[in-house]
């Protein structure tokens, strides 16, 4: 079998750039009992190290952006809760400031 033509090169990135990281851990988990195993065609091995390699690249990349977006809303939420706590004073103020005019 030929390597892969640079269509089917890109065709493969971009399917694995679409997989979610279980899925991507599962492809390379099979890509790699797929190379360590005798019965494998030697004409399918360059295929099957470039998809191993890729999906590597892409569970980098997926595993990088899950831990960004996890930083982003572990430290979004104290300015969230700081801005709604500020926000109740002065609310709790105005209230109390009615109560002490009406008595």
């Amino acid at each position: 079998m030929e390597p892969f033509t640079l269509e089917e090169e890109r065709a493969l990135i971009d399917k694995l750039d679409a997989l979610s990281v279980e899925s991507l851990q599962s492809y390379i988990a099979s890509a790699r009992a797929a190379l360590g195993s005798k019965a494998l065609a030697a004409t399918w091995r360059p295929r099957i190290e470039f998809g191993a390699c890729q999906a590597e690249q892409a569970l980098t990349t997926a595993l990088a952006a899950t831990a960004r977006d996890a930083i982003a809303l572990s430290s979004a939420a104290p300015v969230v809760a700081s801005k709604s706590r500020k926000a109740a004073v002065p609310v709790a103020d105005e209230e109390s400031e009615q109560t002490a005019d009406e008595g």
